[in-house]
């Protein structure tokens, strides 16, 4: 059967505020399968912010994207056809296909397998995936909220915003996020049930600092920080003594073409007066123990612990819409593409194995906390 692949391709580099015209459409064959590669057809894609950082021509702990090339973005896909016997037809996989309608991949391990009983395609881009694991990671090993403590969240309705705010919740501390608009601070509060919220767009850094204050009385404990840039300066008087900071994003400076050229006030005195541990963050660390986490959230999310919310949007052509909405903070909940529908008949992974280990009769967290290695 022959196949043309659609593709999205980077074909410039941002100098400023990512914009539409930095990518561009592409359609071509699809080659024959060779012995040892597999086809799959995606199906759902996911807008991250840290595919900013892949688009610059800097270093980063990824690889970065060749002008030309197919923008690289992480999602769910369903082999259609396969040449590797270690690779079954109708298997749903995640990993990094890319913005384009097929991926062909030889390598079984490039996308994981996954069992839809333990959690739902859409689930596995979010609260039990890349942005429900990082919040897990960021809390139980950098962060360490306790009881009583104000956690404070850049980013607030983001995905891994609002999963860290349920876990921190959940932990009885006080949650507080701050996000682009008025209207946005006050449907955090509903959907993540944050005890307050303010907003950054169109205020200065010292006007910032002030509403941070106004509704931080106590101070700030914890800052799960997804922006860096004046976002995080109007946060450094607010913070505690020992408080902690998890450095996990940089949204607040995408719209550098050169991250080192970001500007501001210095940190060095205040983590230096105040003794306030700051630590980056990157899920790549943290491989090795991503089972435990994702066991452990599924079950949060079963038992409805933890809510996801989704903004979906579909086919290839809304891609750069989408992937700048999610820039620009205007995304109802995790920003996704749907590019084809999963065909579950085809898909003979034993969904009965993921739907017991996240029923109430197994000790789905105790087998998590052996898995991450004791958290």
């Amino acid at each position: 059967m022959n196949r043309s692949n659609k593709t999205i391709r980077l074909i410039k580099r941002p100098e400023g505020k990512p914009t539409a015209d930095l990518f561009a459409f592409k359609e071509s064959p699809l080659p024959p399968l060779k012995d040892g590669e597999y086809l799959m057809r995606n199906m759902y894609l996911s807008m991250d912010p840290a595919l900013i950082g892949r688009m610059r021509d800097e270093e980063g702990y990824t690889d970065n994207v060749t002008l030309g090339e197919v923008m690289h973005a992480y999602g769910i896909a369903q082999v259609i056809e396969s040449k590797n016997s270690k690779v079954k037809v109708g298997s749903v996989r995640l990993g990094q296909i890319n913005m384009q309608e097929y991926a062909i991949f030889s390598d079984p391990d490039a996308c994981k397998e996954l069992n839809l009983g333990l959690a739902s395609a859409t689930d596995f881009l979010s609260a039990v995936g890349l942005t429900g694991t990082t919040a897990y990671f960021v809390l139980n090993e950098i962060a360490k909220p306790k009881a009583g403590e104000t956690v404070l969240i850049s980013s607030g309705g983001s995905s891994v915003g609002g999963v860290a705010a349920q876990m921190c919740k959940s932990m009885g501390c006080k949650t507080v996020a701050i996000v682009s608009t008025e209207e946005k601070a006050q449907k955090v509060k509903r959907d993540f049930l944050y005890d307050a919220a303010v907003s950054y767009r169109g205020k200065s850094i010292e006007q910032l600092y002030s509403d941070i204050k106004q509704v931080c009385p106590d101070g700030v404990d914890v800052y799960f920080d997804n922006t860096s840039g004046d976002i995080s300066e109007a946060v450094m008087d607010n913070l505690n003594l020992h408080a902690r900071i998890a450095l996990v994003g940089r949204m607040a400076i995408s719209h550098l073409a050169d991250t080192r050229k970001d500007i501001g006030r210095r940190d060095e005195s205040i983590l230096l007066t105040k003794r306030i541990k700051k630590q980056g963050f990157v899920l790549l660390d943290y491989q090795d123990r991503l089972k435990g986490a994702i066991l452990y959230l599924a079950r949060q999310v079963k038992e409805k612990k933890i809510k996801t919310k989704f903004d979906v949007m579909e086919g290839m052509e809304q891609i750069p819409t989408a992937f700048l909405r999610m820039l620009d903070g205007k995304s109802d909940g995790k920003q996704l593409i749907k590019l084809a529908d999963i065909d579950h008949a085809l898909d003979k992974t034993p969904r009965w194995i993921g739907r017991l280990l996240t029923s109430r009769y197994f000790p789905t967290n105790k087998l998590a906390k052996k898995l991450t290695g004791g958290i």
